[in-house]
């Protein structure tokens, strides 16, 4: 790993100073000169230059050489050093005084001091010196003196050599693990053998010059590195290319067989960059197109694990059960083996799911429809035809009947009773097909609401009086202050019509109807109450639908399309219909409308009467 490391710095230095060579050759733009120069002249100037060179090449391993002679002297010099400290040791029985260490130093042109070996405190000694602390620590730990040369590569002794020798001593008082040290820098001057000296730059320089011819001949092989680097620049761009720096471009310099190599890579490289480009475009666009989708999409391996969600599939999987799990993985299990397979309906709680399943090469693919609402729509409009065929049939039916017996009946009183129930049937069709016509041209929003000021209790008098040929009794209660409403007078005045007709319908013919209006949180609330059969709790929820009737409901005539008539124009209106009811005590239709901010003009009144 570290080798490696250390490869691409290398590689890196030699980009940024093949960069900025580069940056100072380059010519102006529009100068159109690119310089075209062979293998061969490249291998013959080079050629040249190693020659010029080798005079250099060959002083500069000469002064390695002359170095390592000064240290093979020093060396000696320290060795001899060691064995005059010794000697005098031995002569003072091991008991050496301070006294005696300097004179040993100053006799021999030394640096001296006590050193102690933990910290590298100096006890004693001369003021500047200078020690290898290594060689003290060794010396203590050994317990035997040792010594050692260092180049100095800085400071106005750059260039010199520090010799340093330590012996362990004892008798300091207070101190422990110290040792004795002598220090002396030498120079090339000290060489003391001067004829081995000359002797080794003959045969340096001999060396030398052999080297040269070496170096000649070796050539051709840094030529061939040469090539090789520039090469290898393009494998490191190839490797960026591969890596997708789609950006990375070869910067050609000489228009060679290498430069022809790297403007075809920047070709390749630009080619490659539009398609990916255009890849990645597509594949941005299917990922949207996935997400955008109200259709549930997943995508499994081989192991039936999902590679792939889009939104909607991960939030059909999140709200669903562990058995509408288990059925989409046989179902993707099955296609890998049987092919494509559609499941029109897969219950997931209490919604219906189609499944589409595809294999893949390497697993297999889902697409997930919620078909509830679907589903519901189809059985409501079969429910819709089934029924509205019902309802038709029987006035038709009816009137076949009638005519077929007016055919031969020759009493007119029964004739005209015959005629009559045959109008009651043509007005039940024609009510039906109004009815019907309305809902179909609110649904397709043909409808056309007009928006004015009504005021609410002028419409309740004018409904009762619509009714009064039923002679039945209908009573009316308003509240204080109720203001105007901004809506339709015509589609307001229908649907309370249907309301109040359905409570004269379903209570007895002698119990009154109330109508009531009030203000309520910002709302006018118009109700209509009646003292009839009443609706069970677990129908309310459903006599807003399209022919629906509730039990009891066959006691009176009815087509089941008024309450959802109803329903509709009020949800145009901008309002809505609440129910209140229970079965043998009667029911409650409220109907809520937004006010406007005009005054209200309606006062109250006193059992029906306006003051």
């Amino acid at each position: 790993m570290f080798s490696a490391r250390k490869q691409f710095l290398r590689r890196r230095e030699n980009r940024e100073q093949w960069h900025s060579s580069r940056r100072r050759t380059r010519s102006k733009p529009g100068d159109g000169f690119h310089p075209r120069i062979g293998i061969q002249v490249w291998l013959t100037a080079l050629f040249v230059l190693v020659t010029a060179f080798a005079g250099i090449t060959a002083y500069e391993i000469v002064r390695p050489i002359l170095n390592e002679t000064l240290e093979r002297s020093s060396e000696a010099y320290f060795r001899q050093l060691g064995d005059q400290y010794e000697s005098l040791v031995q002569r003072s029985n091991g008991d050496i005084s301070v006294q005696q260490i300097r004179a040993f130093a100053v006799s021999r042109g030394l640096q001296w001091g006590i050193v102690r070996a933990s910290d590298q405190t100096k006890i004693q000694g001369d003021d500047n010196i200078e020690w290898s602390p290594g060689v003290v620590r060794q010396s203590v730990s050994s317990g035997s003196p040792r010594q050692n040369i260092e180049n100095i590569e800085t400071g106005t002794r750059a260039g010199q050599q520090l010799a340093t020798y330590a012996a362990p001593i004892s008798g300091v008082p207070g101190e422990q693990g110290t040792a004795v040290v002598f220090t002396r820098y030498f120079t090339e001057s000290d060489v003391q053998n001067a004829d081995k000296a000359i002797r080794n730059i003959n045969r340096i320089a001999s060396a030398a010059g052999i080297l040269a011819l070496v170096i000649t001949g070796l050539a051709g092989y840094v030529v061939a590195t040469l090539i090789s680097r520039r090469v290898s620049r393009l494998g490191l761009a190839a490797e960026r290319l591969a890596a997708g720096n789609f950006d990375e471009r070869i910067e050609t310099r000489i228009a060679d067989e290498v430069g022809a190599l790297g403007e075809t890579f920047n070709s390749m490289a630009v080619s490659l960059q539009g398609a990916f480009q255009q890849v990645e475009q597509e594949k941005e666009r299917g990922r949207a197109i996935l997400d955008g989708m109200t259709d549930a999409v997943i995508g499994v391996n081989g192991d039936l694990n999902a590679i792939f969600l889009n939104p909607r599939a991960r939030e059909l999987l999140e709200s669903s059960d562990h058995a509408f799990h288990s059925r989409l993985q046989e179902i993707l299990a099955k296609t890998r083996y049987s092919g494509p397979i559609t499941e029109p309906e897969v219950e997931a709680g209490n919604r219906l799911i189609e499944v589409r399943a595809a294999p893949l090469e390497d697993g297999a693919l889902a697409i997930l429809r919620d078909v509830t609402e679907e589903r519901q729509i189809q059985r409501a409009k079969t429910e819709f035809i089934a029924t509205a065929s019902h309802e038709l049939k029987t006035p038709i039916t009816a009137l076949s009947g009638y005519l077929e017996m007016l055919e031969y009946e020759k009493d007119e009183q029964v004739q005209a009773d015959f005629l009559e129930e045959m109008g009651l049937q043509i007005k039940r069709l024609k009510d039906l097909a109004m009815t019907l016509l309305d809902l179909s041209r609110l649904d397709a929003n043909a409808v056309v609401f007009k928006r004015e000021g009504v005021d609410l209790e002028d419409l309740l008098h004018d409904l009762r009086r619509d009714f009064s040929y039923t002679g039945r009794p209908v009573n009316i209660h308003v509240e204080e202050d109720v203001p105007m409403v901004e809506t339709d007078p015509t589609q307001l005045h229908r649907t309370l019509a249907i309301l109040l007709d359905n409570a004269l319908k379903y209570s007895g013919k002698d119990s009154p109807v109330d109508l009531e209006l009030s203000r309520e949180n910002g709302h006018a609330v118009i109700r209509v109450t009646d003292q009839g059969c009443g609706i069970p709790e677990a129908e309310q929820q459903h006599i807003f639908d399209r022919f629906y009737r509730a039990q009891g409901s066959s006691r009176a005539d009815g087509t089941g399309l008024g309450l959802a008539l109803a329903s509709e124009i009020v949800s145009h209106l901008g309002g809505r219909i609440q129910v209140e009811s229970e079965p043998e005590v009667g029911s409650t239709f409220s109907l809520v409308l937004p006010v406007s901010d005009e005054p209200g003009g309606s006062g109250g009144s006193v059992n029906g009467q306006k003051p």
